[in-house]
């Protein structure tokens, strides 16, 4: 007969051995006694989804004895496409199961908290939209790293009832304004670079971001007291420029006027460094589309324009507070610790946005070489050194993802892999695409080694 209670969290060789186990770390007594390495201990999460996968397929094959045919193959490591394609109609999910997804969204995806916080808030748990991208994000991230077609086919539910509750908030003025409209669309848009596999998919996650720039327009921003929460939304128009430099679209003026409108007395003095280079970086964008509209119809002159956005970048970093040059600890108490304004990971994507800002200007400055004769080799040159340094930051990014002392699994999918992926996305877009898809992994598998591989893999494949 078949345990409907939980997985022993034992050992794998007691559990191989069918005798109790006492979980000593490092090594329990059982295998202390019998002069063995310890096999080591599934986690709670891996303890979970194992019991609600296998629930899940049994009460499917009960139900539909007819389509044994479909279901998943038994291997633990099926072919990647599987875990992007449902296979089966799943039975409503326990909450728990959703508990774990939110828990996992909030430890790694979410971008609008200080730290880690399971339980959703108050405004955003009373958004079905809201929750309902949440889930499906948090699946999703979870069936890829384990390779759970099970799980996927759940995520993918989860994510057509966000949509059809998107729809419904849209047509609805009160909830069309509220935050959590957009912070939906935004995440739909993380779910579909998960789920993505191959080069037709790659690029889907731009619909929402354009959904989400849509919806910024009519949003009524909570700026009082919401620092970190015009962080999270500062990183959301980021994506959106970099959205629309790889689609070749212009920068909304109403995303950045809300940028602009986060100056404020209480908290410009904290964001002032990410406002001012976001305004640079629209700026950027806009002009080299226009660079490219205007290469065969006029000679427009842009060399002025770009020569004062250069020096504006410039001025930039010599302007910053030491806390964003790399030390955490500095300036207000909202910069301290891993989780503040100025934590390491924003401090290496602030960075890596402003490299690729550098990155655009010399990228029009070429295209436009007649209008800036003899810069060519130092065009050349900086778009070199800012794409490699980009490169070189990608172990500091995404340290939360492959570090062992995070209990992280093999591939562990974090906001900050999205970023990354938007990033070189941009990259392919005004630079070399091969010297990209050489480089950029390059000091990560130096640094990291092996552990980096899976998520060497799951960015490559959206690199097309």
């Amino acid at each position: 007969m078949t345990s409907r209670a939980r997985g022993s969290p034992a050992c794998e060789n007691c559990r191989r051995r069918r005798i109790k186990c006492n979980q000593l770390r490092p090594r329990c007594s059982q295998c202390a006694r019998a002069g063995i390495s310890c096999s080591g201990y599934r986690t709670p999460i891996d303890l979970l989804f194992q019991d609600q996968t296998a629930t899940v397929a049994r009460k499917f094959r009960q139900e539909n004895p007819g389509k044994q045919s479909k279901q998943a193959p038994a291997s633990s490591q099926p072919p990647p496409h599987l875990a992007s394609q449902p296979s089966l109609t799943l039975v409503a999910p326990s909450l728990q199961v959703e508990e774990v997804a939110w828990k996992y969204y909030f430890t790694n995806f979410n971008i609008t908290r200080m730290g880690s916080v399971a339980i959703p808030s108050p405004w955003l748990s009373q958004s079905r939209c809201g929750m309902g991208s949440v889930t499906s994000v948090g699946l999703a991230a979870l069936a890829t790293t384990r390779h759970d077609p099970h799980m996927m086919a759940l995520a993918r539910q989860k994510y057509s009832a966000a949509l059809r509750y998107l729809a419904r908030a849209v047509l609805d003025p009160a909830e069309l304004t509220r935050g959590p409209t957009t912070t939906a669309s935004f995440n739909l848009s993380m779910f579909e670079m998960i789920i993505s596999d191959g080069p037709d998919a790659s690029y889907q996650w731009l619909r929402h971001i354009h959904g989400t720039a849509a919806l910024i327009r009519v949003v009524k921003f909570p700026v009082d007291g919401a620092i970190f929460a015009i962080t999270g939304c500062l990183q959301v128009c980021f994506t959106i420029a970099i959205g629309c430099l790889i689609s070749e679209s212009s920068v909304p003026p109403y995303v950045v006027d809300l940028v602009k409108s986060f100056k404020r007395a209480e908290i410009y003095v904290d964001v002032c460094p990410i406002i001012e280079l976001f305004t640079l970086l629209s700026s950027l964008v806009n002009l080299y589309i226009q660079a490219k509209q205007s290469k065969e119809n006029s000679p427009r002159d842009f060399t002025a324009s770009l020569a004062d956005i250069d020096d504006d970048l410039v001025s930039w970093t010599k302007r910053l507070p030491p806390v964003w040059t790399g030390d955490p600890s500095a300036g207000s108490p909202l910069h301290a610790g891993p989780n503040g304004i100025a934590s390491k990971n924003w401090i290496t994507r602030l960075w890596a946005y402003y490299r690729l800002c550098r990155v655009i200007t010399h990228r029009i400055i070429l295209d436009r070489i007649d209008q800036s004769p003899g810069k060519e080799d130092i065009s050349l040159m900086v778009i070199s050194r800012m794409s490699s340094e980009i490169y070189a930051s990608v172990p500091t990014m995404l340290k939360k993802s492959f570090d062992a002392g995070s209990g992280a699994s093999p591939l562990c999918l974090s906001s900050e892999v999205f970023f990354l992926i938007t990033i070189l996305q941009a990259l392919l877009k005004v630079t070399d695409k091969q010297a990209v898809l050489d480089n950029w992994a390059r000091p990560a598998i130096e640094t990291v080694g092996e552990g980096f591989l899976p998520i060497e893999l799951f960015v490559s494949r959206h690199l097309c």
